[in-house]
């Protein structure tokens, strides 16, 4: 019975040595191109890798700065409640009819509250008796629309309309019935007539007249013009 198996069992013919040899070749070119290819990997990973822990961390830290400036932006923190608005744009009269304009990156409404906006990199504008505007600048602002009052806090710069001064000040309010500057902190004013401090101030007509207090009693008072100026204390 074994014999009649081996008998009709299906022929196999044997392999020569060149094709053995061929196979042989084929299978270590194979290896050998997958070692490459795992190597390739290897290496470009060791290149990666450090790569993009550099960039997360560059990444977690450009966050950090972000989050950090936009915080130190709020004036006040706001509820999903809150109304903001983007780019706002705000415009009105003063007690003598000359128009005046309100800008920011970004005003927020407190909830419930119609007389109180916050803004930030607020921006105001008018004209007094001359072609030229006057501008004030400042990285927060709130505006109180009950009193009419626009408070100005940091980096405050007033850029005068109706004279060449440039004022700048930490803290100032805007009173927009009449639209005077005031403030009771340290101020700068650079122009033609010269460099002026104070420790405190009034700026109205459009930044023509201005009255600087001093330490103690020391008063300085300015009427600025294109032209000329006169002071007196």
């Amino acid at each position: 019975m074994d014999l009649l198996n081996d008998i009709s069992a299906r022929f196999e013919p044997a392999i020569d040595a060149d094709t053995e040899a061929s196979q042989r070749r084929q299978r270590l070119a194979q290896q050998v191109a997958a070692v490459r290819r795992r190597s390739r990997r290897i290496r470009t990973l060791r290149t990666l890798l450090p790569a993009l822990i550099v960039g997360l961390g560059l990444l977690n830290v450009g966050w950090i700065v972000v989050s950090s400036i936009i915080g130190s932006l709020n004036v006040y923190n706001t509820s999903g409640t809150d109304i903001r608005m983007t780019n706002p744009h705000f415009s009105g009269l003063n007690g003598q009819g000359s128009p005046y304009t309100v800008t920011g990156l970004e005003a927020v409404k407190k909830a419930g509250d119609s007389v109180i906006i916050t803004l930030k990199a607020p921006a105001i504008d008018f004209r007094g008796t001359s072609d030229k505007s006057t501008h004030i600048s400042a990285a927060n602002g709130v505006y109180n629309g009950q009193a009419k009052t626009f408070h100005l806090m940091g980096n405050v710069v007033m850029t005068s309309g109706d004279s060449d001064m440039t004022f700048r000040t930490e803290e100032a309010t805007i009173n927009l019935v009449d639209l005077t500057m005031s403030g009771d902190k340290h101020i700068d004013g650079t122009g033609s007539m010269g460099h002026i401090v104070g420790e405190s101030f009034v700026i109205s007509k459009n930044g023509s007249d201005v009255v600087f207090k001093g330490r103690g009693d020391t008063k300085v008072w300015a009427t600025l013009n294109r032209n000329h100026a006169k002071t007196g204390r």
